[in-house]
């Protein structure tokens, strides 16, 4: 992964359209995600360090007509949080 690419991407409860979302996640001020929305749609893909502090790739895209956005955000929020709370070494 290209530092200055990380670099440029939001930190999770900190900044950018991550700075209000999962302030009290292992996630917070450790991953760097990129969001997205549409009319039907909801994403995310960035990077987030596991529980062991392995660089796990997150990406996420809810796309459907009755996507709720505020549901989308909890569904993929829920991602980014079980990836920070889980071991990438562990099986799944």
């Amino acid at each position: 992964m290209g530092p200055e690419f990380q670099a440029s991407l939001p930190i999770v409860a900190v900044d950018g359209t991550m700075k209000r979302r999962l302030k009290t996640s292992p996630a917070a001020s450790r991953a760097r995600i990129k969001t997205g929305t549409l009319n039907h749609g909801v994403a995310v893909a960035g990077y987030v360090p596991d529980a062991n502090g392995e660089q796990c790739i997150v990406v996420a895209i809810i796309n459907h007509d009755n996507v709720d956005h505020a549901a989308g955000r909890g569904i993929v929020d829920a991602l980014i949080d079980w990836t920070a709370n889980s071991s990438a070494a562990s099986p799944m």
